[in-house]
């Protein structure tokens, strides 16, 4: 368009000069029309000449042709002031200089010629009177009339020589005739005579003098002057005329060729038009493939199309070179060339490139276009290029949503000249295929991203079967527990107290799994407060370093001084244990484990091997090991309970499951990456907080037993009724227990005020425990109601305080919690017995 805009725009100014040369060759035959006007002035100021000495003579009847010559002579000034456009320049400024003085000539000539007419028709007028009355007075009188006779005779030849040459001498003559008739005769036919006679003598020289000035007149002069002027500017105008019209010739020349010209190109352009629309074609039909193909298609689709749009530039061979950061991704690229396997330049050596002559401003609508190599300056860049056998090279970046993901580089072992528009269609090209490349990108993410969720769906729903597990042996542990721990108050044979205290430890090895696995079912209660992340990772370096062998190179990296996060220190710190456990089985006694522990600023969502952060700050561990690795189908199930690749006996296969477990709670999330024989790096990220470490300020609360208090106990399993009817009574309390919500609440309603606390369990077929607590309360609100719960996740803080539970307590209940809890909410005032202290004594010994 804009070719086509400057095409036009020169035709236009051809025909422009061609038409301005034609004028000014045609005005050359203005002086001709013109001269004619300066002529008619010198033959109408001629005519003029002639009347006014006709009428001088008294030869005119009248002075219409007087009139009739100074009209002509009026309209011919009137015509003059337009001939001075033949001229330009001084030459103009000079004929109308010439024309004002004529014109202003012709206007003094109208003046003079209108005095004449007025003397002239008074002269007349006295002659004719003075012919009349000298030719009465001269008609033969006597006496004294013959004498006036002789006088009238003598007066008219004075007055005819007079009249013929009016000198001084002559006109004397007549005064003097003129006195002496006066004084010969008082008749009033002589008296007119004299009077017409002295009139005749005084206005003939004024009318002379007229029709002198009229003679004297410049007009005919002038006129001359401006004709001759006039006829200099009519040989430069001829002159100018003839060299217009050369240039009038050379023009329609110029134009001739410049027609021709275009016609040249027109040809030239639809050529290359028709191999625009073929590129054109091309570009839609590469873009067409591309709709509804099957994602295992696309990149056989990318390698198709980049063939063709190489095989249509003629070019040797192409690439497409696939961006990870700043880096190429050799196993995304895609290449093509004529000669098979024949690319003379890797991924590496072209983006070095790119960036070096892109530096140097070999720049053209954004892309890298270097048309000749051997015209760049000497240099070990130009050396690469040549010895790779590459003449011509442009590379063309892929863009797509705002983000270049990729290079598109075609080079060809001749120089090529690549138009403006081949590039920008390259360009539109290269998008293509990179929405192409993208779309792969997307779905294989999305893909992943499935893989991610059926696998945190699938953890999930082993966490929910594993926490409801974990709640049934909670319930069983407890009733072990509880009962190990009674009978230990009450045996004093120091075998069978042995026995039971191996129960009651193997009972605690129990819990410590059920709360793994809670911890994986994210069902354990944890006290979470703002953590210092540098020092509690560092006491577990500290655990860690003594328990790995010497033969294990440990290497530790603390960056996030001052980084706080909300969590629980030891459970932080078994995370660092089990991961840097398992890391040290990985190696089998060799290798290097490496620690990390800094912090990181997601800028945008980070889609981890399992889970997602939304943007923010976190507090990032690292642990990563040189062992042999995880093969892709171990990677599905790491965080499985209870799956372990240890031989039996070696492991419980909840290690990695807690760490999953903690880390969710936590609300964090873990990126696993590893390669068979290349090693294992676990990367925890924590939501980081700005907040300060909480002092632990916990203060031991004195512990007291009942006074025969009643307490209502309610929960839908007999044993734990039975267990803590016995724990109740053990700490001197009156317990009636219930195994049913229906049967406790009508012997609540059938005496209220017999009970002075009730202690029911959340989870109850009939009613649960929340629903009966509300009951209650309705009825007595100042009745304690202490909350039973195998589950982390308590009711609302607002249904509680409804429901009128002023506690939690998680289960399996031991006689030391359920004793603080009684002494808080009854503020008993008895200590507790000594069976009881030394029971947990015993225990923890």
């Amino acid at each position: 368009m804009k070719s086509l805009a400057s095409l036009i725009a020169i035709v236009a100014g051809l025909v422009i000069v061609l038409t301005y040369f034609l004028v000014q060759g045609t005005g050359a035959d203005r002086p001709r029309e013109r001269a004619g006007a300066i002529q008619a002035v010198i033959l109408h100021d001629a005519a003029l000449q002639r009347a006014v000495l006709l009428a001088r003579a008294g030869l005119l009847p009248n002075y219409d042709p007087l009139v009739r010559s100074m009209e002509d002579l009026l309209a011919a000034a009137e015509a003059l002031p337009a001939t001075a456009e033949i001229a330009t320049g001084e030459a103009r400024t000079d004929i109308e200089r010439k024309i004002g003085a004529a014109v202003q000539a012709i206007r003094e000539q109208e003046r003079l010629v209108e005095t004449f007419k007025s003397e002239n028709a008074l002269l007349r007028n006295s002659l004719s009177y003075f012919n009349h009355l000298s030719g009465m007075l001269a008609s033969g009188a006597e006496g004294d009339e013959a004498e006036v006779e002789a006088e009238t005779d003598a007066l008219t030849n004075a007055m005819l020589r007079f009249i013929n040459a009016p000198r001084q001498n002559t006109t004397e003559r007549v005064l003097a005739s003129l006195d002496r008739l006066g004084r010969l005769a008082d008749d009033p036919t002589v008296r007119s005579l004299v009077i017409h006679g002295r009139l005749v003598a005084e206005t003939l020289p004024r009318v002379d003098e007229a029709v002198a000035r009229i003679q004297a007149a410049p007009v005919s002069r002038l006129a001359r002057a401006l004709q001759e002027a006039y006829a200099q500017a009519q040989a430069r105008a001829a002159r100018r005329a003839d060299t217009f019209m050369i240039l009038i010739y050379a023009a329609a020349l110029a134009l001739l060729i410049y027609i021709a010209f275009l016609f040249l190109r027109l040809r030239a352009n639809a050529k290359a038009l028709r191999t625009r629309l073929e590129f054109e074609r091309l570009i839609a039909s590469i873009s067409t493939q591309f709709v509804n193909l099957p994602r295992s298609e696309l990149r056989s689709a990318v390698d198709k199309g980049l063939a063709k749009l190489a095989d249509h530039a003629s070019a040797e061979g192409a690439r497409i070179i696939i961006f990870r950061g700043t880096k190429a991704d050799s196993e995304a690229s895609f290449s093509y060339s004529r000669e098979e396997g024949n690319i003379p330049l890797s991924p590496e050596q072209t983006l070095e490139l790119i960036r070096y002559w892109t530096a140097e401003g070999y720049e053209s609508q954004g892309c890298l276009y270097i048309p000749d190599v051997e015209t760049l300056p000497a240099g070990q860049e130009k050396a690469v290029l040549r010895s790779a056998g590459i003449r011509t090279l442009v590379c063309i970046p892929m863009r797509i949503a705002g983000r270049c993901l990729g290079v598109l580089s075609l080079h060809h072992a001749a120089p090529r000249h690549w138009r403006e528009h081949d590039i920008s269609l390259m360009r539109t090209a290269a998008e293509i295929l990179a929405s192409a490349i993208a779309r792969d990108a997307s779905e294989a993410e999305r893909e992943e991203l499935e893989a991610r969720l059926n696998r945190s769906q699938r953890l999930e729903a082993i966490g929910t079967l594993a926490g409801g597990i974990a709640h049934e042996f909670n319930n069983v542990l407890g009733a072990v527990r509880g009962y190990s721990e009674m009978a230990l108050s009450v045996l004093k044979e120091a075998r069978a107290r042995r026995h039971v205290m191996q129960i009651m430890k193997a009972g605690e090895r129990a819990q410590d799994i059920v709360e793994q696995i809670l911890a994986f079912g994210r069902r354990q209660d944890r006290e979470h407060r703002p953590l210092a992340a540098e020092a509690v990772v560092a006491e577990a370096v500290n655990l860690v370093r003594v328990s790995l062998p010497s033969t294990v190179s440990l290497r530790v990296r603390m960056k996030a001084q001052g980084s706080m996060i909300m969590g629980d220190a030891t459970e932080l710190q078994q995370i660092v244990m089990n991961l840097c456990t398992n890391a040290a089985q990985a190696m089998e006694g060799h290798g290097m484990l490496r620690i990390v522990l800094d912090t990181v600023a997601a800028r945008q969502t980070l889609h981890l091997s399992h889970g997602s952060l939304s943007k923010g700050r976190y507090v990032r561990v690292l642990v990563q090991d040189s062992g042999h690795g995880i093969d892709p189908d171990t990677m599905e199930r790491i965080f499985e309970p209870f799956f372990t690749t240890k031989p039996a006996g070696q492991g419980t296969g909840l290690g990695l499951s807690t760490v999953h477990g903690i880390v969710s709670a936590h609300r964090g999330a873990i990126d696993v990456k590893s390669r068979p024989g290349k090693g294992t790096s676990f990367t925890v990220y924590f939501p980081a907080i700005d907040a300060e470490a909480l002092q632990e300020t916990d203060e031991e609360t004195p512990v007291r037993s009942g006074r025969g208090e009643t307490v209502l106990i309610v929960d839908d399993d007999a044993r734990l009724v039975a267990l803590g009817e016995e724990m109740l009574a053990a700490l001197g309390y009156e317990p009636v227990g219930f195994d049913g919500s229906r049967a406790a609440m009508a012997a609540f309603h059938a005496n209220p005020a017999r009970f002075d606390l009730v202690l029911t369990d959340e989870v109850m077929p009939e009613m649960t425990g929340t629903e009966l607590a509300g009951a209650i309360h309705q009825k007595r609100p100042d009745l304690p109601v202490i909350l039973m719960t195998g589950y982390d996740h308590d009711p609302r803080p607002d249904l509680l305080q409804k429901a009128g539970i002023r506690e939690v307590l998680k289960k399996p209940l031991l006689s030391q919690q359920l004793a603080e809890c009684l002494s808080r909410q009854l503020g008993s005032n008895a200590p507790v017995s000594a069976v009881t202290n030394s029971s947990f004594s015993e225990i923890k010994e």
